[in-house]
């Protein structure tokens, strides 16, 4: 995913963004938060299910990034691996406040705009398959699907291998088609290669 934004008449990329951002430029701040908070809210939303809730992660995620900007260092690291740290911490911050006391009526909530055709709430059984998965299948399923980055950013963002992030989404979709598929249909995973049985 390639951090670039446009800036008043011209359109900044990666590092000179960066350095906007870390004067307070306003417009610099603007166009991170115009091209990031719809991905942080999918990512809140996703591990939360709630939209008010996640709309606070998505704008406190900003506050925090303003406040800690100087100690970000790219080092190949896009800075969206940076936000999606902080909103992480904010979740689990959230949810151990809460210890999850409550459960969200989803069937009663209007699909966010933020989420796309990629993720809808109508398939609540995909979001309650989710969120009984381990937390590290959790967040690498939701930043490869549903944020879209790709596997060096997300190996990135949570501190492991890229092989070991290919383990953790191989492991979290099997055990997601499982859950979906019901106690008794057990899906049947064929090889790619295997020959399809004639009818």
């Amino acid at each position: 995913m390639t951090l670039h934004a446009t800036v008043g008449a011209s359109v900044l990329h990666g590092s000179e963004l960066v350095r906007r951002a870390r004067l307070r430029d306003e417009d610099a701040w603007s166009a991170l938060y115009d091209q990031y908070s719809p991905l942080l809210y999918r990512y809140a939303y996703a591990r939360l299910r709630s939209p008010e809730d996640a709309e606070d992660i998505a704008a406190q995620v900003f506050v925090e990034a303003l406040k800690g900007i100087e100690r970000f260092e790219e080092r190949g690291r896009p800075i969206l691996a940076w936000l999606y740290r902080i909103a992480h911490n904010l979740v689990v911050e959230r949810i151990r406040r809460e210890q999850m006391s409550r459960r969200v009526g989803l069937a009663a909530q209007p699909t966010p705009a933020y989420l796309g055709s990629e993720m809808s709430v109508d398939n609540i059984d995909l979001l309650e398959a989710l969120g009984r998965l381990k937390r590290e299948q959790q967040d690498v399923i939701i930043l490869r699907f549903f944020l879209q980055m790709t596997s060096k950013e997300v190996a990135s963002a949570i501190g492991k291998t890229e092989p070991a992030v290919y383990s953790l989404q191989a492991r979290g979709v099997a055990a997601l088609k499982r859950r979906l598929a019901g106690p008794s249909e057990a899906p049947r995973l064929r090889h790619p290669l295997a020959p399809v049985p004639q009818a």
